[in-house]
């Protein structure tokens, strides 16, 4: 049986979000280690030892979680009508495209959030 090409790319969602991350990590680490873009005052192995463990207990947390949390939150929010694109009457396509791009910039802000209030 030939399966289509977009269930054969959700079937293994978890495989490529893998091997996109590790080239993603593979590609600035080498950039880091070719051109540091500022001066290393915490050890490159402790850095990156760090920011990897990070990693691993978010994405552990974010797929413990996800499931029960965000998806349940969306099911009340879309039965109550609540949310820009219910006020908002656009196409679909409209809709997704900018629902990308807005969780897009929501996360760029927490990152540079992160880096600049210390206790985050």
């Amino acid at each position: 049986m030939i399966v289509p090409m977009t269930q054969s790319i959700l079937a293994t969602e978890p495989q490529l979000r893998l091997v996109v991350f590790l080239g993603v990590l593979a590609s600035m680490a080498l950039c880091e280690l070719i051109a540091p873009r500022r001066r290393i005052e915490i050890p490159r192995i402790i850095r990156w030892s760090n920011n990897l463990a990070l990693v691993v207990i978010d994405t552990i947390i974010l797929r413990l979680t996800f499931p029960i949390l965000a998806v349940g939150f969306a099911v009340i929010a879309q039965d109550n009508g609540w949310g820009l694109f219910d006020i908002v009457a656009l196409p679909s396509w409209v809709a997704i495209l900018l629902s990308v791009i807005i969780l897009d910039l929501v996360i760029y802000l927490q990152h540079v959030m992160f880096h600049a209030v210390p206790a985050l």
